[in-house]
């Protein structure tokens, strides 16, 4: 047997499998800082718009809640509903604007629940028509809806519920508990 031969042929193909496996891992770390760099502008982006859209629904239900109230109590309508519907008018350019900034980020899967929210908004006489008796609360009601799917949406795109299990994964093993005794309580803290 020709031993020094076939040593030579091991060697080669440690060598080729070693570049063959450098090759790929280069490859996957290129990549790597591009992909972590598009996940943290579009966290950011969805953390603009979600603030933006519950500010703009906060407003909205506040003057509903408001103009419902002026108009059980009689007050002087019209300059109260002027004022109110310039408030609204801020909270939807604020949202509105926020939105199309942070539209080239945003997928067509979490521009869709958006473009609802902004449906819902866009109402002729929003004051009027949703300031009636009962009218706020399932206003409010399709608000929280719309939200949700805004969020989810979001959370789906991100694939957090992945990132998160692979996250309590990583670090499940290396957690540890520690007991913390207090007069008349037992106290679980992790770590």
């Amino acid at each position: 047997m020709n031993y020094p031969l076939i040593v030579s042929a091991v060697s080669a193909a440690f060598a080729g499998s070693a570049f063959v496996i450098s090759c790929l891992n280069y490859r996957v770390s290129r990549r790597l800082p591009n992909e972590n760099k598009l996940f943290e502008e579009k966290f950011r982006s969805y953390r603009s718009v979600i603030t933006a859209l519950n500010t703009a629904g906060a407003v909205y239900i506040e003057c509903a809640n408001e103009f419902h109230e002026l108009k059980l109590s009689e007050r002087e309508l019209r300059k109260a509903k002027d004022e109110l519907n310039d408030e609204l008018a801020k909270a939807y350019y604020l949202m509105e604007d926020t939105a199309y900034e942070q539209t080239l980020v945003l997928p067509d899967e979490v521009l869709e629940p958006i473009d609802d929210f902004f449906d819902l908004f866009s109402q002729e006489d929003f004051l009027n028509d949703v300031a009636k008796a009962g009218k706020v609360d399932a206003f409010e009601e399709k608000l929280n809806d719309l939200f949700d799917a805004v969020i989810n949406a979001m959370r789906e795109d991100l694939a957090f519920d992945k990132l998160d299990k692979g996250l309590k994964r990583r670090i499940g093993g290396s957690s540890r508990v520690i007991r913390i005794k207090t007069e008349n309580t037992d106290n679980v803290t992790e770590n």
